[in-house]
């Protein structure tokens, strides 16, 4: 191996310089930059605010749920079913109320094309020992 002699050698210069009086004056510009740096100020109220504006929310939906609920559970619309086992079982409706109650729509609904003889009808009433209260009702 070759001795390297680095006194011979050309020097390569880097090319990494500092400025004048660098090293002189750092310190001053350091504590002029950091004096311009102020904290950040934060407010306690600002987490109250969130916390308050959050528990106010759950406050209305808490009100606003359950009578959204109600308001749909007592909705207008009456199901066939319902309304024919309240008629069913109460007793005080009678068959003049209902008439009374129901449209020539609902009547025309209502009619049925039964094509009965008159002969059918006959034998059946004149079979049936109930017929004086098909006649008095």
């Amino acid at each position: 191996m070759n001795t390297l002699k680095l006194e011979n050698e050309p020097k390569i210069k880097s090319g990494f310089t500092t400025p004048e009086n660098y090293f002189e004056n750092f310190s001053v510009s350091i504590l002029q930059k950091l004096q311009k740096d102020e904290p950040k100020v934060i407010s306690i109220f600002s987490k109250t605010k969130t916390w308050i504006i959050a528990a106010v929310a759950v406050l209305v939906l808490s009100l606003l749920i359950p009578r959204y609920i109600n308001y749909i559970s007592h909705s207008s619309d009456i199901d066939s079913a319902s309304l024919e086992n309240y008629i069913t079982y109460n007793s005080s409706v009678s068959d003049a109320d209902l008439v009374n109650l129901l449209d020539e729509k609902d009547i025309q609904k209502m009619n049925a094309n039964l094509n009965i003889e008159e002969k059918n009808i006959e034998d059946e009433l004149s079979t049936n020992k109930n017929l004086e209260l098909y006649i008095l009702n």
